[in-house]
């Protein structure tokens, strides 16, 4: 078991941001029949957002990606359609302080954590466009929930000193990471193959870079983490829970594997905790503190 922010959770395996759409009969038959510990939604705003026109999301190798969405949802009101068993861990955006805070007044009937993303870097307006402005994010979220609060941030230079403002104005936690925005051009036409240009690179590339930014900031603060990126077998969650991630967020590989791989993941887990003796909460941090 993990307590975070005393909400019990069976195990660290969760569904990450923006791989089940919200779409209540699909979040309940993928909670029924796999079971994860909990699943975040894909971000939702006050008012439905048209996603960018196709192509949107494209391969780029085995288990690594580009997308450029544009957080496209039906809707902050579509939360509340859902209910399912597992705990939701509910997705904010907004292009403004207001807009944020008014989705959480919205969905916070269905969720056990909020999670405000402040990081997506695929709709100008959106996402890291408001990264800046997390210390009073936080505060005016804080002044409408008594839910536990966490922050998205993504893979940037500065994510300790931004993870940092977040805290001090009151968040819960921190999802570290989200995709890092990349490019690729058509060599035939010299354009982008992306209709948006730009989009978020995730997959197997990230592990390494979301494992140093998790242990930075955990090191530096200690708080509670979601660690995602890149996590396509049991020993990627192991590396997550050693540098300091609570709960680790399963993404890409479910594209590329199917919901089944969380059963996969979990007796891989279950396994390496039997033969060591150990639990869970002895490896949260354990790399971090030698």
């Amino acid at each position: 078991m993990i307590m975070v922010k005393n909400i019990q959770f069976n195990d660290p395996l969760i569904i990450a941001s923006g791989i089940i759409p919200d779409v209540p009969n699909y979040v309940n038959a993928v909670c029924e029949k796999y079971k994860p510990s909990a699943i975040t939604t894909k971000t939702v705003t006050l008012n439905p957002l048209e996603p960018h026109k196709p192509p949107t999301v494209i391969k780029l190798h085995d288990g690594i990606y580009m997308n450029a969405i544009g957080l496209g949802n039906p809707g902050a009101k579509a939360i509340n359609q859902i209910n399912v068993l597992c705990p939701l861990i509910v997705s904010v955006g907004g292009s403004s302080i207001n807009e944020i805070k008014e989705v959480v007044k919205v969905v916070e009937n269905k969720a056990k954590i909020i999670e405000i993303n402040v990081s997506s870097p695929n709709r100008k307006g959106y996402g890291e466009s408001l990264s800046t402005l997390i210390g009073d994010i936080i505060e005016n979220v804080k002044s409408v929930t008594k839910l536990p609060v966490f922050v998205k941030l993504g893979p940037w230079d500065n994510v300790v000193e931004l993870a940092g403002k977040a805290l001090e104005k009151g968040a819960d936690g921190l999802t570290l990471i989200n995709t890092i925005k990349g490019l690729i051009v058509d060599v035939e036409t010299f354009k982008p193959i992306l209709y948006y240009g730009t989009g978020g690179v995730s997959g197997r590339c990230l592990y390494p870079i979301a494992l140093r930014i998790i242990r930075d900031v955990y090191e530096e603060y200690g708080v509670d983490i979601i660690g995602v990126g890149g996590v396509y077998e049991w020993t990627d969650v192991i590396g997550m829970l050693a540098v300091g991630a609570k709960l680790v967020g399963l993404g890409t590989v479910l594209i590329e594997k199917g919901f089944s791989v969380i059963e996969e993941i979990r007796k891989g887990l279950q396994s390496y905790l039997f033969e060591k003796g150990l639990k869970f909460e002895d490896i949260i941090g354990i790399s971090v503190r030698k």
